[in-house]
């Protein structure tokens, strides 16, 4: 049924991230989120209307707004078929459709152009998994409707069910919005199992569509009027930039390569804490504490600040433990070595006065440091991003300081160490603080016109620089800018 009361419009949705997503808010309570429900919310707001979603499948939603049983259905393709019973207003956002398939099994079909590359692999046999209802472009729904095609098509209510098709073996390969299909393998940890053809199959600009049983012309007019004001005043940029350059980083923090580095980092940081506990003589759990300061304090005053909830070591329990691990490791280590040799001589300390030996274990430590802080950098910017902290052209920079070598300094204080290496000596969180506001700075000139890969090579050419800039400063031993001259020893 639709809305009985005036200026309110019924609408559907289903989970489809980051464009419609149910989000637990603080007390348990289940709100509605995500890019086009935002959008919309928005801009009915701006317009004089209220929204209500009811959870159907896409395919439902549709039906229900050609019958008047709904008023409206977002992110629709004003395709003609659909004009004489919709109204659509003018385009909010765009559509990339891909063609996804496991990894390594896209050079199977050799043909550039992607619709045909479908065609091939509907010809040999393969199953395509589908969302049901959702139309992929002209081309892809005359191959679709073709019946010797029909026992291959698989349809299912979302890109998930697609996606777990693949996964399975069940489906050969699905179509999906570029987005919403890495979404759907970020949160399933399926990242490095698929792969989507970089050519896109279809492009579409995507609109409000409302029902012509139930909606006037002048309700149109008014939503095209409010969105026509918000895309000049820049409102619907910043919702963009709010709900998919954060999924963006976060599909990019989901990949192997950026866990690998983060588990580097994180024992690099962890390992210098058990050298200090080791040179100081602090038992176990001392140890653990020092340890865990560099690896995961800094994410906590981070977090705390930016006020989210729940705090990351939270959600990755796993890095106290990558910690835990670390402190376990060195204790053996070094208890085996006292009791081979008691009253050997330790290995004697590269002096820093000479150049770093890259092949030696501090050498080693060094890079693994560099790894953990140019990872460590992009981390905070992305939770920055998330919580929405503004301007992130300021806090973006803090906030990468913070994950880096926030942990370091309160490692130091706890210590009671006045001479905090971190802040007195060799350049560090400069090193975070600059190449945090680089990759702030290249997020907000770019904004929603970011795609998944660009996102990508984005992070590791920032990774990249960060690591590079901490090797020189370690390889020509570099030093801080100092704010007076060192005290006469006279």
């Amino acid at each position: 049924m639709v809305s009985a009361r005036p200026n309110e419009l019924r609408g559907g949705w289903s989970e489809k991230a980051p464009y419609e997503i149910s989000v637990n808010a603080p007390g348990g309570v289940e709100r509605l989120s995500g890019l086009d429900i935002e959008i919309t919310r928005s801009v009915a707001k701006h317009a004089g209307y209220r929204v209500t979603f009811d959870e159907v499948d896409w395919d439902e939603n549709v039906s229900a707004v050609r019958e008047g049983r709904m008023d409206f259905a977002m992110a629709a393709t004003p395709e003609e078929s659909r004009r004489a019973w919709a109204w659509f207003t003018i385009p909010y956002r765009k559509e990339t459709i891909a063609l996804v398939t496991r990894k390594h099994e896209a050079p199977a079909w050799q043909s550039k152009d992607p619709v045909d590359r479908l065609k091939q692999l509907l010809d040999a046999g393969s199953k395509l998994a589908v969302m049901r209802g959702f139309y992929y472009g002209p081309k892809v729904a005359a191959l679709l409707n073709q019946t010797e095609f029909s026992a291959q098509i698989l349809f299912f209510e979302n890109d998930s069910g697609s996606l777990n098709a693949l996964l399975s073996g069940t489906a050969d390969a699905f179509l999906a919005d570029q987005l919403s299909a890495a979404s759907a393998a970020a949160h399933a940890n399926a990242m490095h199992l698929i792969t989507a053809n970089s050519n896109p199959i279809y492009e579409a600009d995507l609109s409000l569509m409302f029902s012509k049983k139930n909606v006037s012309a002048q309700i149109l007019a008014d939503f095209d009027t409010a969105l026509s004001e918000m895309q000049s005043s820049g409102e619907i940029k910043r919702i963009k930039r709010y709900y998919l350059i954060p999924q963006l980083l976060l599909i990019t923090m989901k990949t192997s390569w950026f866990r690998v580095f983060e588990f580097i980092g994180t024992i690099a940081f962890a390992i210098s804490g058990v050298i200090i506990a080791r040179r100081e003589r602090y038992d176990i759990v001392g140890a653990y504490v020092l340890a865990a300061l560099p690896a995961v304090g800094g994410g906590v005053m981070r977090d705390l600040i930016s006020g989210r909830s729940p705090i990351g070591i939270i959600q990755t329990p796993s890095l106290l433990l990558i910690v835990l691990g670390t402190v376990i490791a060195g204790f053996l280590f070094f208890t085996i070595r006292d009791l081979v040799s008691p009253h050997g001589k330790s290995r004697p300390e590269e002096s820093t006065g000479q150049p770093i030996r890259w092949a030696s274990t501090r050498g080693g430590l060094e890079i693994s440091d560099a790894i953990g802080l140019a990872t460590f950098t992009i981390i905070g910017v992305t939770v920055a991003l998330e919580q929405r902290c503004e301007p992130l052209w300021l806090w973006g920079p803090i906030m990468a300081v913070l994950t880096a070598a926030g942990g370091g300094v309160l490692r130091d204080v706890l210590r009671s160490q006045a001479d905090i290496p971190t802040l007195k000596g060799s350049i560090y969180p400069e090193i975070a603080l600059v190449w945090g506001l680089v990759y702030s700075l290249v997020i907000l000139s770019k904004g929603q016109e970011l795609n998944v890969r660009e996102v990508v090579l984005l992070t590791l050419v920032v990774m990249l620089a960060a690591f590079v800039s901490r090797i020189l400063v370690v390889q020509f031993r570099l030093r801080s800018v100092f704010l007076g001259r060192p005290p006469s020893l006279d």
